[in-house]
């Protein structure tokens, strides 16, 4: 703290009449701002003098504090959208631009941006501030969270505009305000890997969003779900949104085509089944991918979606694009992706065999026997894949696709026409009925072989 400084206001405060009073405070704000750069402990002590304050004259506080703001912020190129408005008494209306031009003259050195952030950060530090300057207070917090953006201190930003005080305040809050606010906390914690956090703010945004007709508001909300559901691996969802965000043309191109890749990727590593075969149906027809997109990820897309096995050096080219939180192990072992792509390379076996060996299958998906046959069951039990185990013998028995379970039906289309279709669960089959069938069918090849022995005459007939 600067004892000068603290001297100063300990005089003023004793002034007995308030406009001699707010005179002093705006020519003591006016000398410290006059310096360049200025010093930063006078200023802070200042803004701590009001903020903490519980026995302040509103009249006078909220017009010295305003100006004080008004000053720090000036110059930035932050965003006022959202945040709160400041208001000055008619008295001190012409005062507005005269702060605004000293707190642009006194930043503007090499060391400014560094002192102004020191002091907004000092005059928030030390907590207990005071319920009336509330409006001023979210203006410093919002200064804040932009000057550590620009740092890339993105964590750091989101903290500062969590501090705000959006419910039970004494300042009345719009919802619009609200929703502004949750979605640059969502945003700032997305950035930085915070994506529990940040589904906490999501879902406070999500009871808000009604309230907005705002594009901008609306884009950023549909973009943070997407973002959600690829840092919690929901994969088929997360591509769906990023499809849909990629046609929206108040993005730019470039910014576009980063939501259609995000798409495809995110197709790619979900689990294999009927919802991703129509997720890749539906990429598959949109030419930006083909035209504007790496050939690696056409090529990887057109193999999902054919159900061709997916070789090991292409998922090495594939997984050389992949984001951090997409590179996570899961249970059983391996990444995401290679979870996908072993999945994916069972459901393709069953294109190529009628059955194979667990020894064999881990050979394609590079697994020993055991955790071919547990990728293999998980996807029965889940409904994602038509087959069935035969445990003594170590084999996978695919079943097989009835006579109208073509490629337009498995791309989610009927007859090529874009038409939807509901997606078709496997139907469950009792282990008696497998039984029965098999029992059935060696009984078929047993009788079929005794009567070929009995035409060739090996076995002498029974005399009567």
């Amino acid at each position: 703290m600067d004892s000068k400084a603290e001297q100063q206001l300990a005089s003023i405060a004793n002034i007995s009449n308030q406009k001699e009073r707010t005179t002093s405070y705006l020519a003591l704000l006016s000398t410290l701002f006059s310096s360049q750069p200025p010093s930063k402990d006078a200023l802070i002590t200042l803004g701590r003098h009001f903020v903490t304050s519980m026995s302040m004259a509103m009249v006078v506080g909220r017009r010295v504090l305003g100006s004080y703001v008004i000053a720090l912020c000036a110059g930035t190129s932050m965003d006022t959208t959202g945040t709160a408005s400041i208001t000055l008494d008619d008295e001190g209306s012409g005062e507005n631009q005269q702060f605004m031009q000293a707190g642009i003259n006194a930043f503007k050195s090499s060391e400014g941006e560094e002192v102004r952030r020191d002091v907004v950060e000092g005059v928030l530090a030390g907590g207990n501030l005071s319920g009336w300057c509330e409006e001023q207070t979210t203006v410093l917090r919002h200064l804040y969270a932009h000057l550590l953006q620009l740092e890339e201190d993105w964590l750091g930003a989101a903290k500062a505009l969590m501090q705000i005080p959006l419910e039970g305040g004494s300042r009345l809050i719009s919802d619009e305000e609200k929703l502004a606010v949750y979605i640059k906390i969502v945003r700032l914690l997305l950035e930085c890997g915070e994506w529990g956090q940040a589904q906490t703010y999501f879902s406070r945004a999500s009871l808000l969003i009604h309230v907005t007709k705002d594009k901008e508001t609306n884009l950023s909300y549909k973009l943070s779900q997407a973002r959600l559901f690829d840092f919690s691996a929901r994969f088929n969802e997360a591509a769906q949104k990023y499809h849909e965000v990629s046609f929206d043309s108040a993005i730019a191109e470039e910014d576009r085509l980063q939501m259609l890749k995000a798409a495809v990727t995110t197709s790619i590593l979900a689990p294999a089944g009927p919802q991703r075969s129509r997720i890749l149906a539906t990429l598959n027809r949109d030419d930006r991918v083909h035209s504007s997109l790496p050939p690696s990820l056409s090529t990887m897309l057109r193999k999902m979606l054919l159900e061709y096995i997916v070789r090991q050096e292409e998922v090495k080219e594939f997984e050389a694009g992949l984001e951090d939180h997409q590179r996570a192990t899961v249970e059983g072992g391996g990444t995401v992706l290679e979870r996908a792509v072993r999945e994916h390379n069972v459901g393709a076996c069953g294109k190529v065999y009628d059955n194979i060996s667990f020894e064999a299958l881990g050979n394609i998906l590079n697994l020993d026997a055991e955790n071919a046959e547990n990728t293999a069951r998980r996807m029965i039990e889940q409904c994602r894949l038509r087959a069935w185990i035969d445990q003594p013998l170590h084999l996978l028995y695919f079943e097989s696709r009835s006579s109208h379970d073509t490629d337009a039906e498995a791309q989610g289309t009927a007859g090529g026409l874009g038409i939807e279709n509901k997606e078709k669960e496997v139907e469950p089959r009792l282990w008696s009925e497998r039984w029965d069938d098999r029992i059935r069918e060696t009984s078929i090849k047993v009788e079929a072989l005794a009567e070929q022995i009995q035409q060739k005459g090996l076995i002498p007939p029974i005399p009567a």
